[in-house]
């Protein structure tokens, strides 16, 4: 029922009987205002309701009562479609990973249609199949959908790290080279190490030593120019396995726990299975060396002794004369990294294996959407991290990678020579006896 009828309601019949009579005519003005001010009420109250509002400016505003500004590239429906789920997430705690894990869902949602509504052409899909899933099948994929790639939240993300110090120095590190690494993750770790020979043999019997932990590692035979040694854990766990040039040689490995430098070692200390050196929590002093084996070509190339915690490679002003080798030069290339559980931090993976857009639309953007959505995300993430947690976005694209490695082989044998001394040129001696033997030919006994 209209104003116009309304009004009518007042009068008695008769006025009410002509259509075209001077008193209808007067109150179908009034009717008519009173229509007008009924929309513009319509439009104030769709204007102070984030879901109705239909002017980008008044979008902003509800926006900048929660403290949420607008993206550059954001127009109405992609703004609003970012702005609900951050506000639901933070009424709802905003720090917690289930809250994290569903603003993400829902953003995600919510971007897919709107980009579809404004496109006008077709349908947007930012990751395959997440509109035909729950929030649990999000995560976890059900069994009948094996194809499904999940989305992710890991807290405490397991980072890779490499050895800065021995990359600064291009990894040619000399006999008795010591170096510190810290472990800043929340658990101790193991170390894994790449050695590579360098020309003249040199490379003979590494070990490796961490000092503060008391771990040792080494390799039982010498490296040729080239050659690379990589040790790796072997499944689960800490022990070692290795390879040289990509063949098997962990029967090689030696190492034991509860080394000290200066205190020899015999073949009964050994660990029954070479395990890799652990990385305790903070800094680690480490330490290579080059001990001496029997059987084991290498003459002055390694020592025989086991070094002492005071005996360091001889620099002026710097070591003492009696405590001090001298500089032999690097013996060895070294590459070592380990794995860190990094504290108060979590990554947010997002699969983007395949994403569709509509053809007209992504010729006519700059930008792609799917990168400013996922811009969106970061903002939005950054923002209900709690304080003090490193939070990231990694946008997982479809990979398919071929490792190789570059490896040196001689043409030609190499025979390394071994130097040692050549012994004293004795004469044979018998027994003294008077007008039998000389004098310089004889002991007397």
């Amino acid at each position: 029922m209209n104003h116009l009828a309304e009004l009518q309601r007042f009068l008695p019949d008769p006025y009410t009987l002509a259509r075209d009579g001077v008193l209808t005519r007067l109150l179908d003005v009034v009717a008519l205002e009173l229509e007008c001010v009924d929309e513009d009420l319509d439009r104030l109250r769709q204007t102070h309701w984030i879901r109705t509002a239909y002017r980008l400016e008044d979008v902003e505003k509800l926006a900048a009562l929660v403290g949420v500004a607008r993206l550059p590239w954001e127009d109405l429906r992609t703004f609003r479609a970012r702005l609900l789920p951050l506000v639901k997430a933070r009424l709802a705690g905003a720090l917690g990973p289930e809250e994290i894990k569903r603003f993400v869902y829902e953003y995600l949602q919510e971007s897919e249609r709107a980009l579809t509504v404004t496109a006008g052409r077709g349908a947007y899909q930012l990751v395959p199949g997440l509109q035909r899933v729950t929030l649990d099948e999000a995560y976890a994929p059900p069994p009948d959908r094996p194809l499904f790639r999940p989305l992710a939240l890991e807290e405490n993300p397991h980072r890779t790290k490499r050895s800065g110090v021995l990359a600064a120095r291009g990894g040619n590190v000399p006999y008795l080279y010591r170096w510190t690494e810290a472990n800043r993750g929340l658990e101790p770790t193991v170390a894994t190490f790449a050695v590579t020979g360098l020309f003249g043999g040199v490379t003979t019997v590494p070990v490796l030593v961490n000092v503060t932990t008391g771990d040792l590692l080494g390799f039982s035979r010498p490296l040729k120019f080239g050659q690379r040694l990589d040790i790796e854990p072997a499944g689960e766990g800490d022990r070692a396995h290795a390879t040289l040039n990509g063949v098997d040689v962990t029967e090689h490995l030696f190492g034991m726990r509860g080394f000290a430098l200066g205190t020899p070692f015999a073949l009964a200390d050994l660990d029954p299975e070479p395990r890799l050196p652990r990385l305790a929590r903070g800094p680690n002093d480490w330490i290579y060396l080059s001990v001496g084996l029997f059987d084991v070509k290498g003459l002055n190339r390694f020592f025989f002794a086991i070094a002492r915690d005071s005996l360091y490679e001889g620099k002026f002003d710097e070591t003492f004369f009696d405590r001090a080798l001298f500089p032999s030069g690097n013996v060895c290339r070294l590459e070592m990294q380990w794995i860190e559980t990094e504290p108060a931090s979590f990554v947010v993976r997002v699969p983007r294996y395949v994403v569709i857009e509509p053809r007209d639309a992504a010729a006519a953007e700059e930008t792609p959407p799917y990168e400013e959505v996922a811009a969106g995300l970061r903002d939005a993430i950054g923002q209900l991290r709690a304080a003090g947690v490193r939070a990231a976005v990694e946008l997982v694209p479809f990979v398919e990678t071929q490792r190789q490695r570059v490896r040196v082989t001689l043409p030609w044998v190499v025979t390394d020579r071994e130097i040692g001394s050549a012994g004293a040129r004795d004469r044979i001696s018998i027994g003294g006896r008077f007008g039998e033997t000389s004098l310089g030919d004889s002991r007397y006994e």
